[in-house]
């Protein structure tokens, strides 16, 4: 066995491979939200911009004034892309990986997986933010028709 291979005891099993961890401090916010369930994000005290991704300062007026605020989750699709390939174990693991760009009714683009198959753009799409196994929030979007149904019936 060459120096560069892993060994791993056959008395421990690997652990799964986690989802990357690291983000930016400022991005706790959104984490945050995703753990109470909620669509959050920054908007300047000053120029009532909303910021997505979360930064530290305004792209409008550069106030450090953000707060974080509710706002509406639903969106465009405006492109998507269909990943086959990954350096991250976790990612790896679950390619392809279906992504897409979705231009938010509150203002930004955003970065999202796409959770259906099936969506094509342009197409309304729901944003949720969640948490990944790593514990960080990430984005996901689905149709909006599918939440109307499923609320339909119930």
């Amino acid at each position: 066995m060459r120096n560069t291979e892993k060994r791993t005891s056959p008395a421990r099993p690997a652990r799964a491979p986690l989802p990357p961890a690291t983000r930016s401090r400022i991005a706790v916010g959104l984490t945050a939200a995703a753990a109470a369930k909620r669509f959050r994000l920054q908007v300047c005290a000053e120029c009532g911009a909303v910021q997505y991704p979360p930064r530290e300062a305004c792209h409008r007026c550069l106030s450090v004034d953000l707060k974080w605020k509710p706002q509406p989750a639903g969106g465009l699709l405006i492109a998507q892309t269909r990943l086959y390939h990954s350096e991250s174990e976790y990612f790896r693991a679950r390619l392809p990986l279906d992504v897409g760009m979705i231009q938010l009714d509150c203002g930004p683009v955003a970065i999202a997986f796409l959770g259906s198959a099936g969506l094509r753009a342009p197409a309304r799409v729901r944003l949720r933010a969640m948490l990944d196994a790593s514990g960080q929030a990430v984005l996901v979007a689905a149709p909006e028709a599918s939440r109307r149904a499923s609320r339909g019936a119930r």
